[in-house]
């Protein structure tokens, strides 16, 4: 199988997989972007961090990440404390209804990766998972 082969499945997949998540965050009525997302996940995986963490950890850079922040900051699904160490910081978690909107969004995701491995044997996915990982290792 030639490298091309590879890189139009691995595109195509992308693709496809964002336009299911896509699907069913609008039919749940989600109005939040795949960035949007990710960024919630990083925050509630590090909860509280700081737009700095959550930079790095998204490989974003930060004027993205603060446009980000800030819409989530203005609909009310995170929250800004100030750090207790470095003044110029600030820490964020997630609000509850911030935790309501991942959770809606945690379903989501079970229904699209249900899909996604539909007719799958267990093996297969812990095969594509593991050459998956040693992929983005080579690639990184």
């Amino acid at each position: 199988m030639s490298g091309t082969t590879v890189g139009e499945s691995l595109h195509q997949l992308m693709h496809a997989y964002k336009r299911a998540l896509r699907q069913a965050y609008a039919e749940a009525e989600l109005p939040l972007t795949v960035s949007h997302i990710r960024t919630l996940k990083a925050i509630r995986r590090q909860a509280p961090c700081t737009a700095q963490h959550i930079a790095h950890h998204t490989q974003r850079d930060k004027a993205q990440i603060t446009r980000l922040l800030r819409d989530l900051l203005d609909a009310d699904i995170i929250v800004r404390t100030p750090h207790p160490d470095d003044r110029r910081s600030q820490m964020l978690s997630l609000t509850a209804h911030g935790q309501a909107v991942l959770a809606r969004v945690d379903t989501c995701e079970r229904q699209v990766h249900a899909r996604l491995s539909s007719g799958m044997a267990p093996a297969d996915l812990e095969a594509f998972l593991r050459l998956s990982r040693l992929m983005i290792s080579n690639l990184n």
